[in-house]
């Protein structure tokens, strides 16, 4: 195989990984800039996207949800 085509497949799986990571830290609430950028490193990116994965969302918090026993508010 020509290693051109291995660098540009091994580029583009880091950029999708990257994205993912910015996709997935902006949804939980989460620095999306720190995410991303360990997302390009190629060690460190399957170390971010688990803990990505694992960590809670951050913006429960903010909005919990009341439970009564016979009906649930807003």
């Amino acid at each position: 195989m020509d290693i051109w085509f291995s660098l540009i497949l091994f580029t583009a799986s880091q950029l999708i990984l990257s994205w993912y990571s910015y996709q997935l830290a902006r949804e939980k609430g989460y620095s999306p800039r720190l995410f991303a950028s360990t997302g390009l490193l190629p060690v460190f990116n399957l170390f971010a996207l688990m803990l990505l994965l694992l960590l809670p969302d951050r913006r429960l918090a903010e909005h919990p949800l009341y439970f009564s026993k016979f009906r649930q508010r807003p």
